[in-house]
């Protein structure tokens, strides 16, 4: 989907960069102002069913938080620092970023981004990610406190899969670990010194997600701006291969700063494991991994009593691998 643009920015310096950058990733310039008289209402009013960007800043002199007032939810508008020096990621992130909220977005950086959120995704077809997701955050809360938010919209079952009604008020897992469902990002009550974990199910195709307001592509990109640390999950599969290849792609150009961990879970005893191990260490080029092996048995047990792995084998070999992984994290916390 094809976005408009319009600038409207005192530096023509930063405004070619921004044009430059921008129209090489599906933006078509539709106005460059150059001065506030240059403004005409029918430019964002005569093409309201089209998605339009303005980016702008202080000093140019039209009070846009006037005009996003008086349009619809088709218009965002981004205010630069024209000040500061943009890297070509950083005016591809900040445009992105002010296409999923409705008023006027200030470039903050990394500001942000809490450090001890972690976003957990992955590929589509059930590669496990609420489980891994609960049992991870099970295996963390003996190493501090911690919120298993759960935000995936598709089924969110993180509440059966512990034997609790849905609810979007906390709950109480242990003394350390409590859940919460979700249905708006702004409902997340994280309270100080407590990491966060955020079940949003399989990634979307990002391109996608931030060019419409659909509610499940932006809770996606609300997390992925707000997390520090993400986990992407696959299952031995080809297509989920393709798919974190294109995810990685994506990462550069909406995420980069994002500290990634890739899990390869399910693995099978089958004979082809070396060599889908080979693959996936080859997409994912030395960044920091873990394998989680199969163990359908003790899972579905754990599922039968509505408990963790660690509750029903804490001696597995996948328990031993959550509670590394879980080990990994509190250290980069």
């Amino acid at each position: 989907m094809k976005i408009n643009l319009i600038t409207a920015l005192s530096s023509h310096q930063v405004e070619d960069q921004v044009i430059e950058v921008l129209l090489k990733h599906d933006f078509l310039l539709q106005k460059r102002l150059l001065s506030p008289s240059d403004f005409d209402s029918k430019l964002i009013s005569s093409i309201s069913a089209v998605r339009i960007l303005i980016i702008s800043d202080r000093d140019f002199g039209l009070d846009w938080r006037e005009i996003r007032r008086e349009t619809d939810e088709n218009l965002s508008i981004l205010i630069l620092d024209v000040d500061k020096r943009f890297s070509s990621d950083e005016i591809l992130q900040q445009a992105n970023q002010a296409l999923r909220v409705s008023n006027e977005v200030l470039p903050t950086g990394d500001s942000f981004r809490r450090d001890s959120w972690v976003l957990f995704t992955g590929s589509d077809g059930s590669p496990g990610i609420s489980t891994l997701a609960l049992n991870t955050a099970q295996e963390y809360s003996k190493l501090a406190q911690m919120l298993l938010i759960d935000a995936d919209l598709s089924q969110q079952s993180l509440s059966q899969m512990v034997g609790e009604r849905m609810s979007y008020q906390r709950s109480s897992l242990n003394n350390a670990l409590s859940l919460q469902s979700i249905a708006s990002f702004d409902e997340i009550e994280s309270r100080e010194n407590e990491s966060v974990f955020i079940d949003v199910g399989s990634a979307p195709v990002m391109s996608q997600a931030v060019s419409d307001r659909r509610t499940r592509g932006k809770f996606f990109m609300q997390a992925l701006s707000s997390c520090s640390h993400l986990i992407y999950v696959i299952h031995q599969d080809s297509r989920a291969l393709y798919q974190l290849e294109q995810f990685q792609e994506s990462l550069k150009m909406f995420s980069s700063e994002l500290n990634v961990i890739y899990l390869l879970n399910k693995e099978s005893s089958s004979s082809s494991r070396p060599l889908f191990r080979k693959s996936f260490r080859s997409k994912i080029d030395g960044k920091p991994h873990f394998f989680m092996p199969y163990e359908y048995g003790n899972l579905e047990r754990a599922r039968n009593r509505y408990a963790t792995l660690s509750e029903v084998n804490s001696r597995s070999s996948l328990s031993r691998a959550l509670r590394e992984l879980a080990t990994y994290l509190h250290k980069i916390i």
